[in-house]
């Protein structure tokens, strides 16, 4: 019989390493778990349910030598089977099992935010930013007296490319916004009793400039009270705790698009000079950019170039104004856009004219005043919102198809102007088809989001990750030239195959084949051009053996 050699210390808490690093998704589930329990009548098979996920952590800490977990898991198994057994009632053992399944919950947070994880230089890939570009610093606060919740939302944050500055109480952070103008706040209810928001907390944060960040609520509850609280207070989002972090990511964007480079802009389509003067000095007191049309001759242009989130139209021109509002819903990409008519008496009569052609409602064009303006921005965030839930892969959280071509084409068409070289990228995991027979489709869509996942994580927030069908990515990387994009996208090669990735109990070895192409901005270049290209080196790296990575000039 061969002998077997015992795990050298380096390599065992390795293992531990990504055993913690499973924590957060246990957590979920037993939390999951107790929430089907809570609002259901029948309780006994959830409970059984409930006793094979605490089964499993007891299995697993006690294998990777984690006693207190182990420990605590058993006990609590063992009152679970005592209750099966003795077919209690669900009213005489409710408070019991829900001290022990929260006393697990805080000792998986616990271990997860003391755990030291080594510092093992191959798994260290360097960001895209630190080769070449530096993109605009975008500050975060996020106010919260749990400690767990701190350190996994920085965690998040900051691999996204964020600023981020943590505190556990919100004076400290109204203190520091005098010095640091945070884009976002993000803070903390905990159990909703915890801590009390207030409708004045908002300006304690207004920077020099005058501007107000956006405030985002999470909280471990998640309840009509809890809720209420953020509505009272205006939040312009709320999550509950286990944060998805695809939505939660995808919201910042959108509520950090008007503090950046892509402020908000409405489309003014009017003849009335009076009127346009009063709207546009009102607009640019709100830091609204503005673009001005007198017809529908330039329409179409403008939707393409100015990319208004909301349009202005004028409805002096009965003819005039209705083709305009026609033309905007035929546009494929603007049949969502907010429109709202400049009329001269606003009524029912008038409103409901309006919303027959097309718009969303009617505004006196010379009566502007601050609320108007809040309700002209509700608007056009709720607008935001839709827009990247359409352009969103539901599954993996990337752009879809059809929106990484769009946004593509608009990179390259910059690109060509600013005379920048562009890359991209086609990315195939290896033997999919294999991981999905194998581990069943759960387990392969696990494994889609978790590529998506570390694309988005490794890469600047100027490159672009889109689904381009079924197991197979995009990544468009501007102003980049071929070998910061080969050494990048080469270590994220090598290490998605170190580790495995470890879902529902199963490892599972993924690799992933990639074509990458750099083009010449003194070319004419379209992405479909390039793709063709691309397709060509990400076949060579398959016919090669896969798992690797094949270069080339467009």
């Amino acid at each position: 019989m061969k002998d077997l050699k015992p795990l050298d210390d380096d390599k065992f808490e390795r293992i531990r390493e990504i055993y913690v690093e499973s924590f957060p998704e246990k957590i979920q589930t037993l939390r999951a778990c107790w929430a089907s329990l809570t609002s259901a009548d029948d309780h006994a098979e959830l409970l059984s349910d409930l006793r094979v996920e605490v089964h499993k952590i007891a299995g697993s800490s006690g294998s990777h030598e984690f006693s207190n977990i182990h420990t605590l898991a058993k006990t609590t198994e063992a009152e679970i089977v005592e209750v099966v057994e003795t077919k209690s009632k669900w009213a005489d053992v409710n408070k019991k099992i829900d001290n022990y399944i929260q006393q697990l919950v805080d000792l998986l947070e616990s271990e997860l935010l003391i755990y030291n994880f080594s510092d093992n230089s191959e798994d260290i890939i360097p960001r895209l930013d630190s080769l070449q570009l530096s993109h605009r610093e975008l500050v975060i606060f996020i106010i919260s007296h749990r400690a767990v919740e701190l350190s996994l939302l920085s965690n998040l944050l900051e691999s996204r490319g964020f600023t981020v500055i943590a505190f556990s109480k919100i004076d400290r952070a109204e203190e520091m916004s005098a010095t640091v103008a945070p884009s976002v706040v993000v803070v903390d209810l905990g159990d909703a009793d915890e801590c009390k928001l207030e409708k004045h907390t908002k300006s304690n944060f207004t920077s020099a400039q005058g501007d107000i960040p956006a405030f985002v609520v999470i909280s471990r509850r998640d309840d009509i009270t809890t809720r209420k609280m953020a509505a009272q207070f205006e939040a312009e989002a709320f999550f509950a705790t286990p944060i998805n972090a695809h939505n939660f990511c995808s919201t910042l964007d959108v509520l950090l698009e008007e503090r950046g480079s892509n402020a908000t802009g409405v489309l003014i389509m009017d003849t009335q000079d009076q009127r346009i003067e009063y709207i546009q000095k009102a607009l640019q007191c709100e830091n609204i950019r503005s673009r001005i049309i007198r017809d529908t001759v330039s329409l179409t242009d403008e939707l393409v170039n100015f990319k208004p989130d909301l349009i202005l139209i004028g409805c002096d021109d009965q003819q005039d104004w209705q083709d305009a509002i026609k033309i905007i819903r035929l546009h494929e990409s603007h049949f969502n856009m907010p429109i709202i008519c400049l009329v001269e008496e606003e009524n029912a009569q008038t409103k409901l004219e309006v919303q027959q052609v097309g718009a969303d409602d009617c505004i006196i064009g010379q009566k502007l005043q601050g609320r108007q303006y809040q309700v002209l921005k509700q608007k056009i965030l709720r607008s935001r919102r839709a827009n990247h839930l359409i352009i969103m892969d539901s599954l993996t959280g990337a752009l879809n198809r059809d929106a990484f071509l769009e946004r593509a084409n608009e990179e390259i068409s910059l690109a060509i102007r600013r005379k920048e070289s562009v890359c991209l990228a086609m990315i195939d995991v290896d033997h999919f088809k294999q991981i999905n027979d194998q581990n069943g489709h759960v387990i392969g869509d696990y494994v889609l989001r978790h590529i998506s996942d570390y694309l988005n994580n490794r890469l600047r927030r100027s490159d672009v990750v889109g689904r381009y069908a079924g197991d197979e990515f995009l990544v468009l990387l501007p102003d980049t030239d071929l070998d910061s994009a080969y050494l990048v996208l080469d270590m994220i090669r090598k290490n998605l195959v170190a580790h495995d990735i470890k879902v529902n109990n199963a490892d599972v070895r993924v690799s992933i084949s990639l074509g990458l192409v750099a083009a010449r901005p003194t070319e004419p270049l379209d992405i479909e051009s390039l793709i063709i290209d691309v397709d060509k080196k990400l076949y060579e790296a398959k016919v090669a053996g896969r798992n690797m990575l094949v270069a080339g000039v467009a």
